[in-house]
């Protein structure tokens, strides 16, 4: 089988999985609308409140869920002793990396796209404008949070405080990114997203290409660590 012939293989597994069991979309939804819920009860967010705290209350959300969803990258192949069968099929390893990442990507796009409506039901957004600019920020940041979270998911599945080091290792990684993710939604919602907002999803895209070309160089190692 191909490289990417194995990379999508896994996908499909993965996809196939959380069809049936819902195990990481499920508490992701249920996460993020907790947070949203309690947001919109704790801060005004009317007219330029808006513009300055909810794209930070908008990601702050994403990551914290994202966390529990890239927490779960590699449990099922753990738990079943399915892994060292993956790590031992003849083959460049990098594909195991791949069709994970990828798996992660479209559960947090997913989310990302599920929580929107209620994003903007809870603080009376239409979002008729600010659509396409707001799917590029989250594809883009998708893909940057799935390229690390992947890795060091990866890296802390055989620690013993995995569920803790996997935020201790990732947040700061992806520091920069969110920061670009927030101002890019921030730049979105203010309706000023001409010629400001291209830096930062160029940023975004860059970042997401350099650490996917590093995980996949460096996936053998963190994955047998």
């Amino acid at each position: 089988m191909s490289f990417f012939g194995r990379a999508l293989a896994i996908l499909r597994k993965d996809l196939k999985a959380e069809w049936r069991t819902k195990a990481r979309l499920s508490p992701m939804v249920f996460f993020i609308l907790l947070m949203l819920l309690v947001f919109n009860f704790s801060f005004d967010l009317g007219g330029a409140a808006l513009r300055e705290i909810g794209p930070g209350t908008l990601w702050s959300s994403y990551v914290f869920a994202s966390l529990l969803s890239l927490g779960r990258s590699f449990t099922d192949e753990r738990d079943n002793d399915a892994l060292d069968a993956l790590l031992l099929a003849p083959g460049d390893r990098g594909a195991i990396y791949l069709g994970k990442m990828l798996g992660n990507f479209v559960f947090l796009l997913a989310i990302e796209l599920l929580s929107l409506p209620f994003f903007a039901l809870f603080f009376n957004l239409s979002l008729g404008f600010f659509l396409l600019p707001l799917l590029a920020v989250f594809v883009l940041g998708s893909a940057c949070m799935a390229s690390a979270g992947t890795l060091f998911a990866a890296l802390s599945n055989n620690m013993r405080l995995r569920e803790l080091m996997l935020p201790l290792l990732l947040l700061p990684m992806i520091l920069p990114a969110l920061i670009s993710c927030v101002e890019a939604t921030g730049l979105v919602l203010a309706n000023d997203c001409c010629e400001k907002l291209f830096p930062h999803l160029q940023m975004l895209g860059v970042y997401a290409v350099v650490f996917t070309v590093l995980s996949l160089m460096l996936f053998e190692y963190a994955i047998e660590e």
